[in-house]
């Protein structure tokens, strides 16, 4: 689904979990202890929730920076063979393209 959707999502569901210990704070105070096991048990669920949800933004980051690293490691050996050739201006392109890449992976993770 994306990183940043995951995210949200899992910040709505525990958005959803603090009104429900809310709710049950409220029924605490009421005395109605029944109701406070409701809510209670509603927040755990969203709680479970909001946690699947960043595990899956987290998921999605680590993948989408395995691929930055592919292709940083693609413009590295790019680098190395104009290097190997002589040819210092494009392989220092190069180089400069792969550790752009290999930081954008870094950002996603680090």
């Amino acid at each position: 689904m994306g990183i940043t959707h995951q995210m949200h999502k899992g910040a709505t569901e525990v958005a959803k979990g603090f009104r429900q210990l809310n709710k049950a704070g409220n029924a605490i105070a009421n005395d109605d202890v029944d109701k406070a096991a409701r809510h209670l048990d509603k927040a755990l669920k969203d709680f479970d929730k909001a946690v699947d949800h960043f595990a899956n933004a987290e998921d999605d980051a680590y993948d989408k920076a395995g691929k930055e690293i592919d292709k940083g490691n693609e413009e590295l050996q790019k680098s190395l063979d104009e290097f190997g050739k002589g040819n210092a201006d494009k392989g220092q392109k190069y180089l400069d393209k792969a550790t752009d890449n290999f930081d954008k992976a870094l950002d996603l993770v680090g």
